[in-house]
């Protein structure tokens, strides 16, 4: 048998055959079509958008749209690689009027373990929430809390798509079986066609044979979306002149064996050039200062025998990058001239020399520290290494490494860390364990300052992890925050996350209710509260949006909080942002100064020391005779001032 690879982990794979006789094995190994944003959040705008000019309605599609009118919620059901997230995707964005609102969903509570937790939103939503990893333990526990969840959705009017897990067929509860709808896989070549269009390459040539023989044995739909983005890569580079030889460099590059790696491999005789092979590949689209100090540190990391030879009787790098068959551009960016055979060498190695991993995670914590690397090279270095361990299932390995980076090699490897740690938290199968390892971080007491300053990195608005998931991403960051109170960069960050939308605004309002009232408050919180109750972020409006103010949710949160700081706080913590609030109040139209003042009010719990402390602020404001009438309300005197 002759075993055949591929390049790309992008979700649920399967292994099949293409061919008569000899079996070719597709395992999808590598970064694939625009690895980056394929993690970003998955319902944006731009991301639907692209979506929908490339999909193909699947068979069921109208049912599933059915039951998700009719119940607000639809468990999506098919073969794995069959086109079931994208389906879910394309029903939510039907829905217009939940353009804005889209969220997709964790399977878990926000300490990572598995479950699900109810969402009280005062605006409908629509909500994704994709099983399909969810393996035979996360599943009951997840399964359990469906009724519930579901019942909740409706009653707000919102919308969920769920895409059930493959173990999870015929073995749903009965309030749940009604909503189920299966879909059946769209034919590969039409999706091919899809996004072939979307990209305005021609779908009108007829493919060649090679193309036909690799989508015959049905491959996973996302399979067929790497192929196509191969497929525009060749032709935006290039590389050849017809849509056939497009094609063709894509299969071929798809379905390359290992054997041919391993042949050429095998060829490098001496460990200084399979080192620069390797080094090539964990760098590939580095400058080549950079990929030759690399390598330099590699040899050293695995012991290599020094070269002696005089500098000038030496190889020059042009001729040793000729020798594994790559070369600098005219940046200096070195590449290989096969597509994709970095991730093939990549692949290679840590299959076929596992007594190298451990050497491996050793150099890339002394790599990332170089001067001549990138920030970019540093992350692009950290997330290659991160994608082969876990690929092998060593996830603890790679948070042992994750760690030593930070405490042995300081401030330079901290972007490195990040990225490792953001690639293992957005993984399929291993994402659970990291995300969970990240709020254990978040909540320790002895948090490091290296910790947190990469929890920091990882958590921040723009990243992969906050963009993915937000509210995992804003428990996290808050806990950071709280420990690390000198850190008023951190808060900031924390704030500017916090401010992206309506809802991890309420969301962090929530959390500082219940945090204010504390003993001893996080000193963290108090400031955070003055910056996110800022009466101008609480009466703006986003589109098709009310206010926050306008949500008595939100008033009862708010209302909370400043009861929590006129009870457990000094006066000099919360008089400033009273003050300000007041203030704001003299401009507000009478509906916001009524709801203002009325928070504050409340806040005083009917206690007369707070109310006249309220009302010493106010004396010389224009609103003063208003505040007393609302104070005299609170305690029932019921009078009128003028």
């Amino acid at each position: 048998m002759t075993e055949v690879f591929s390049n790309w982990i992008g979700g649920a794979g399967a292994t099949f055959h293409t061919g008569s006789g000899t079996q070719t094995i597709n395992n999808f190994y590598g970064a694939g079509p625009d690895n980056r944003r394929s993690r970003s959040q998955p319902l944006a705008p731009d991301i639907l958008d692209r979506l929908r000019r490339r999909f193909v309605y699947p068979p069921g599609m109208q049912e599933a749209r059915q039951i998700l009118q009719e119940t607000h919620t639809v468990l999506i059901a098919g073969r794995p690689g069959g086109g079931r997230n994208a389906a879910a995707r394309m029903l939510l964005a039907e829905y217009r009027d939940l353009r804005d609102n889209l969220h997709e969903v964790l399977p878990e509570d926000e300490q990572g373990n598995a479950g699900l937790e109810r969402r009280d939103a005062p605006e409908p939503e629509g909500l994704l929430l994709d099983l399909s990893e969810a393996d035979a333990q996360a599943w009951p526990a997840v399964h359990d809390g469906l009724p519930g969840f579901h019942a909740a959705v409706r009653k707000n009017g919102s919308r969920l798509a769920v895409v059930l897990p493959n173990c999870a067929d015929g073995d749903l509860h009965s309030d749940l079986a009604q909503l189920r709808a299966p879909i059946v896989r769209p034919e590969a070549l039409l999706v091919l066609r899809g996004a072939l269009r979307e990209a305005e390459l021609p779908v009108d040539l007829e493919p060649p044979a090679e193309l036909f023989h690799f989508l015959e044995y049905e491959p996973p739909l996302d399979q067929v979306a790497n192929l196509a983005w191969r497929i525009r890569t060749v032709a935006a580079t290039a590389r050849s002149d017809t849509f056939t030889d497009w094609c063709r460099t894509a299969v071929e590059a798809f379905t390359r064996s290992p054997e041919d790696v391993a042949r050429q491999v095998l060829a490098l005789r001496d460990g200084r050039p399979k080192a620069l092979l390797l080094t090539t590949a964990m760098l590939h689209g580095a400058r080549t200062d950079a990929v030759h100090e690399a390598c330099e540190s590699l040899l050293s990391t695995v012991a290599h025998p020094k070269d002696d030879r005089p500098l000038l009787e030496r190889e020059d790098l042009s001729a040793r990058f000729d020798e594994i068959k790559a070369t600098p551009d005219q940046q200096g960016r070195v590449t290989f001239t096969s597509m994709d055979y970095d991730v093939a060498i990549r692949v290679h190695f840590w299959n076929n020399m596992p007594g190298l991993r451990t050497r491996l995670g050793q150099w890339v914590g002394r790599a990332v520290t170089l001067e001549s690397l990138t920030t970019d090279d540093r992350a692009l270095l950290a997330e290659r290494f991160a994608e082969q361990i876990l690929r092998t299932g060593r996830a603890e390995d790679l948070l042992g490494l994750v760690r030593e980076w930070i405490e042995r090699h300081g401030s330079r490897a901290w972007s490195a860390a990040s990225q490792a740690l953001t690639y293992g938290a957005l993984h399929g199968d291993h994402g659970r364990r990291f995300r969970k390892e990240l709020y254990d971080w978040a909540t320790s007491s002895k948090l490091s300052d290296g910790r947190a300053a990469v929890l920091v990195r990882v958590c921040s608005h723009g990243g992969d992890f906050a963009s993915r998931y937000p509210e995992q991403a804003l428990v996290r960051f808050h806990h950071v925050v709280r420990r690390q109170s000198q850190d008023r960069e951190a808060e900031a960050k924390l704030a500017q996350l916090v401010l992206t939308s309506q809802r991890l605004h309420r969301r962090m309002l929530d959390r500082l209710a219940l945090g204010l009232w504390l003993e001893r408050p996080w000193k963290a919180d108090i400031r955070l509260f003055a910056v996110l109750a800022a009466p101008g972020r609480l009466t703006s409006r986003r589109t098709g949006l009310r206010s926050l103010l306008d949500e008595p949710g939100v008033r009862r949160q708010l209302s909370d909080c400043w009861a929590a700081l006129f009870a457990r706080v000094a006066p000099k913590d919360w008089q400033e942002p009273c003050s300000l609030w007041l203030l704001a109040a003299e401009d507000a139209v009478p509906q916001q100064r009524d709801q203002l003042l009325d928070i504050l009010v409340r806040a005083c719990r009917e206690q007369p020391r707070r109310l006249g402390r309220l009302y010493q602020l106010a004396f010389r404001s224009p609103v003063a005779p208003l505040v007393q009438q609302k104070i005299d309300a609170a305690q029932g005197l019921h009078r009128t001032r003028p």
